[in-house]
C-alpha cells in the first residue's frame, strides 16, 4: 500500500456542501489555513444540476430565497443572477381556479382571489396575523414560544380545519416535505417570515449556481475533490490516499454520513421525487400552482417562466415535487394528468424530461425546535442543516456556527 501524503492545517472540514463552504469562507477571512475534503467532484453536496435535452434540471426542486439571512451575511447573492417568481399560489380543480396572490404586489388580485377562495374572514384574518406576527417578530423571539407540529400550531390559531386542509397543507407540504405537517411550528414560523421577507426564485444555471458562488467566494479555500473519507477524529481526517491533520476537524455532511463517520444520532429523512416536464411556451405562469382534484404532486411550478435559459426556445420547463420516493408508471400517469389539469393543456403536449429522486431530500425536523447548540462528537465538530433548520439557512447557519465556536477556542 502506498504511504499516505499528509496535509496540515489549521482547520480539516469533511464535505463542501454550504454547510462546509459557508462555515472555511468563514474560518479562511478570519485568517485560518482551511482544507475541505469532498468526496464527489463538485461543490454543493445535495445541490446539484445537469442538462438533458437542451434543459438545464435540478437535482430535485430547490428555490432560493435572498431573504435568508445567512445568504445575506455571506454576500454571495451579490451579482448573483437570481429570478424571482410571482409570490402567488394557484389552485385548480375541475370545477374551480382561484389565486392567492401577495397584496403588496397584486392589491385587487389579492383581494379577488380571497372572495373567491374558500377561505373565510375568521380564517383570513388569522392567517394573516400569523404572517405579521412572524415577520413582526424576531427569531428569538418566536424560537422561545412553545412548539408543536405545524398542523396543531395552525389548528392554535384559530384557522378552520378545511382550510387548513385545503389551503395551507397543500402549499406548505411542498416546503416542508411532510404531507401531515409534522415539522416543528416554530420552524414553519420562521419560513414564513422568509417567505415575507424575500421571493424565492432560480438561477439560469440552475441550483448547483449558488455553492459554487459560495465558493468562489474563498480562493485560498483548499478543496480535494474525489476524496471519500475513510475515518476521522479530533485531529485527523483519512482518505484512501491522503491523510489530513489539524488543530480542528469539522464533518459537515449530511446525517446519514455523519451517523457513519463520527456515530451521530440517525436523522429521519423525507423524501421527494420530481418529474420535469416539457410543455409548450406557456404566458403568466410563473407562480406556483396546486392541484386540488389529485394531491399527489406537492405544486406545479414553470422554472422557465423567470429563466427562459433552462429550456429550448418555445418550450416550458415545469418541475412537479411529490413527497414520496419510488415513482410509478401509475404515479408518472396521475403526475403528467395533473400538470395538464394545473396548466390547462393537453395531455398529450405534457413530455417527460426525466424524473430525479431523492430519497435523503430534507431532514425532517420536529417539535421542539432547538437551536444555537454546538455540536460536538470525541473532539470533532459536527455541521449541517438537520442540526438547524432543514433548508439553505440552517445549512449555512451551522456551518457560521461552528466556525464561531472555533474562532472563540483558537483565541
Amino acid at each position: 500500500m502506498n504511504q499516505r501524503s499528509i496535509t496540515e492545517s489549521d482547520v480539516v472540514i469533511v464535505g463542501a456542501g454550504l454547510c462546509g463552504l459557508r462555515c472555511a469562507q468563514i474560518l479562511s477571512q478570519a485568517g485560518l489555513n482551511v482544507v475541505i475534503v469532498e468526496k464527489s467532484d463538485r461543490v454543493g453536496g445535495r445541490l446539484s444540476s445537469f442538462s438533458i435535452n437542451g434543459f438545464i434540471i435540478d437535482e430535485g426542486f430547490q428555490l432560493i430565497n435572498p431573504s435568508y439571512p445567512e445568504l445575506l451575511a455571506s454576500k454571495v447573492l451579490k451579482g448573483f443572477d437570481l429570478r424571482s417568481f410571482d409570490p402567488s399560489l394557484t389552485f385548480v380543480s375541475e370545477n374551480e381556479t382561484y389565486q392567492l396572490s401577495d397584496p403588496r404586489l397584486h392589491l385587487f388580485g389579492a383581494l379577488k382571489g380571497l372572495r373567491s377562495s374558500p377561505l373565510s374572514f375568521s380564517d383570513s384574518v388569522a392567517f394573516v396575523k400569523l404572517m405579521l406576527t412572524s415577520y413582526l417578530k424576531s427569531p428569538k423571539s418566536l424560537l422561545r414560544e412553545s412548539d408543536s407540529t405545524t398542523y396543531a400550531g395552525f389548528e392554535a390559531t384559530g384557522m378552520s380545519k378545511a382550510v387548513i386542509d385545503d389551503v395551507v397543507q397543500p402549499f406548505l407540504r411542498g416546503t416542508l416535505l411532510s404531507d401531515e405537517l409534522e415539522t416543528s411550528f416554530n420552524y414553519t414560523k420562521l419560513l414564513l417570515k422568509s417567505f415575507v421577507k424575500g421571493r424565492p426564485g432560480t438561477h439560469p444555471e440552475g441550483i448547483a449556481a449558488l455553492p459554487q458562488a459560495l465558493a468562489s467566494l474563498s480562493p485560498d479555500v483548499q478543496i480535494d475533490f474525489n476524496s471519500p473519507v475513510l475515518s476521522v477524529s479530533e485531529h485527523t481526517v483519512i482518505t484512501e490516499n491522503d491523510e489530513y491533520r489539524a488543530k480542528y476537524v469539522v464533518v459537515a455532511t449530511d446525517g446519514s454520513s455523519a451517523h457513519i463517520l463520527a456515530s451521530s444520532p440517525e436523522p429521519e429523512w423525507s423524501p421527494q421525487t420530481t418529474w420535469w416536464w416539457s410543455l409548450p411556451k406557456l404566458s403568466d405562469s410563473s407562480g406556483l400552482r396546486i392541484d386540488l382534484e389529485d394531491r399527489l404532486l406537492s405544486s406545479g411550478l414553470d422554472i422557465s417562466s423567470v429563466s427562459p435559459e433552462r429550456s429550448p426556445e418555445h418550450q416550458s420547463l415545469v418541475a412537479t415535487p411529490a413527497n414520496m420516493a419510488g415513482p410509478t408508471t401509475e404515479s408518472e400517469l396521475r403526475a403528467r394528468a395533473s400538470v395538464a389539469r394545473m396548466y390547462g393543456v393537453d395531455e398529450k403536449d405534457v413530455e417527460l424530461i426525466t424524473t430525479t429522486v431523492v430519497s435523503h431530500a430534507l431532514p425532517l425536523i420536529k417539535p421542539p425546535l432547538q437551536l444555537g447548540q454546538v455540536h460536538r462528537v470525541e473532539g470533532m465538530y459536527l455541521a449541517g442543516d438537520y442540526l438547524e433548520t432543514a433548508s439553505i439557512q440552517g445549512a449555512m447557519m451551522s456551518g457560521n456556527r461552528i466556525a464561531s465556536a472555533i474562532l472563540t477556542t483558537s483565541k
